[in-house]
């Protein structure tokens, strides 16, 4: 499967981001693993679709830590 230049960049990991927790997830992970890494697991991982961040921190040992409490105001 090819994608153009202007796919979005987590389309070109093979990662499936539908929300934006999903997205927060997959910042995490970007921050603490390569790309290139991101990629071969998110390639392993997928059956029928692009697996989610969450997922791909599980297989590669880590836990993506729960979002920070809203500010009360």
């Amino acid at each position: 499967m090819t994608t153009s230049a202007g796919d979005p960049f987590w389309v070109r990991l093979g990662v499936r981001v539908e929300s934006s927790e999903d997205a927060r997830q997959l910042q995490w992970l970007l921050e603490r693993f390569d790309s290139g890494r991101i990629r071969r697991v998110a390639y392993c991982l997928r059956l029928r679709e692009s697996p989610k961040p969450e997922r791909i921190a599980r297989e590669l040992g880590a836990r993506i830590p729960d979002p920070a409490p809203a500010p009360h105001g």
